[in-house]
């Protein structure tokens, strides 16, 4: 055996490789760059559409935003995401408070949600159409969701009747993003 040719063999070898991966790095950045990005939210002062969607019950909900009546807050949310668990309980103590706050409380979720299974997750949180304070949920399209930045689950969005956004949060809360909430809502939120 020839070890020199062996040697210079793998190490063309090698150099093809390096490039090669060279080539498919360079690739795959160039490609990434052409993906459309994922709306992080809404930022405040974005104006939401009125819309009309069906209830958990397939009673008509229309939300209009003539400047009249309280504001709106928003939760988005499945019925099989663990951050959304994890999100009810502070979601709940607003709806508790939202009345006594001129605040209207409305749960979002696509329309493709299973209704069976999503009554089985409010009823666990506490929020079903037979509790005490049960939570208002549209099923909304593709298109609002994307309208109102609902990419990902939890998304809590707070609106003025004029349908101008004042804040949205992105995911399960924080200590500090739940003491942004109590200052921008002017009570306080536990989770009890």
């Amino acid at each position: 055996m020839n070890w020199k040719r062996i040697s210079l063999a793998l190490f063309i070898l090698l150099l093809l490789m390096t490039a090669a991966d060279g080539l498919l790095i360079r690739q795959n950045v160039q490609m990434r760059r052409l993906l459309p990005t994922a709306p992080a939210g809404l930022q405040a002062g974005a104006k939401l559409p009125s819309f009309s969607a069906r209830g958990i019950l397939d009673q008509p909900i229309d939300i209009r935003y003539d400047g009249n009546g309280p504001k709106r807050i928003y939760f988005y949310f499945t019925s099989k995401c663990n951050f959304c668990r994890q999100q009810f309980p502070y979601w709940k103590q607003i709806l508790n408070e939202g009345a006594s706050h001129n605040l209207e409380v409305i749960g979002l979720v696509k329309e493709t949600e299973d209704k069976d299974e999503l009554r089985r997750f409010l009823q666990q949180m506490g929020c079903s159409t037979d509790s005490t304070t049960p939570l208002k949920v549209a099923f909304i399209s593709d298109g609002l969701r994307h309208d109102y930045g609902l990419s990902a689950t939890p998304v809590t969005l707070l609106a003025d009747s004029r349908g101008a956004v004042e804040k949205s949060w992105l995911g399960a809360w924080t200590d500090a993003e739940r003491a942004e909430a109590e200052s921008v809502l002017h009570f306080t939120i536990t989770t009890q």
